[in-house]
């Protein structure tokens, strides 16, 4: 049930390039499809050892600590250095029903590159907006202080898109995420989208503002992350 995908673009972009990070390895795991894995075809053998070894449980400490073994010569030979502690995994949340979705509870707008100028997240909404993504946010004396955002168009998905949100740390625990993500939610979801939202296994606040949302946890996902010193 698992797979493999060796991305040689990718690859080409990076080392052509010479970025300052580098994703050799990245995979998702969820019960209907097992785990997916994309890498560059230069650690292809650590690939399909990983994938032989640990395709069930990807994100166990052991399989982690292999994967971490495996890479650290290619992470030497190409100048990188990990900057991710090994556990930190992260869970898929979607959201595919429309009743799934509740009312929101506070008052929710849907944003334009001209909320801009009053937003006080780090979101930039004017490049947001241009490039085709949606948004809905909570406003506080006329002020932005709340956003869930598309991370792309969503006419450039096929089926699902992927959301992300922040409130602003003075407001936090008042409810405005989770009602701008269950905004978004359900519009995308109206058009026949399904969408999925991500989080670190850590970040519980984040976790809670999906599910209160009307997502369920699907999978789990991980990238490994190198960088030059």
């Amino acid at each position: 049930m698992s797979r493999l995908i060796l991305d040689a673009e990718e690859e080409a972009f990076v080392f052509e390039n010479e970025w300052d990070t580098v994703i050799p390895i990245s995979f998702t795991h969820t019960p209907a499809h097992g785990t997916v894995l994309s890498a560059i075809p230069q650690v292809e053998k650590v690939a399909r050892a990983f994938l032989d070894r640990y395709e069930n449980d990807p994100t166990s400490d052991e399989a982690l600590h292999f994967l971490f073994e495996g890479l650290a010569p290619y992470m030497e030979k190409w100048g990188y250095h990990d900057d991710r502690f090994r556990d930190r995994w992260g869970y898929v949340l979607r959201a595919d029903g429309v009743s799934a979705i509740p009312t929101p509870c506070v008052q929710v707008v849907p944003l334009v590159a001209a909320d801009e100028e009053g937003n006080e997240t780090t979101y930039d909404l004017e490049a947001t907006c241009e490039t085709g993504c949606l948004g809905y946010g909570v406003k506080v004396d006329g002020k932005l202080v709340s956003l869930a955002v598309t991370h792309e168009s969503p006419e450039e998905c096929e089926t699902v898109v992927e959301v992300g949100v922040e409130t602003i740390p003075a407001m936090r625990g008042k409810g405005f995420a989770t009602a701008c993500l269950a905004a978004l939610a359900k519009d995308l979801i109206t058009c026949g989208m399904t969408v999925e939202y991500r989080c670190q296994r850590y970040n519980e606040a984040s976790r809670h503002v999906a599910l209160a949302a009307g997502f369920r946890v699907t999978g789990r996902y991980y990238y490994y992350v190198g960088r030059r010193d």
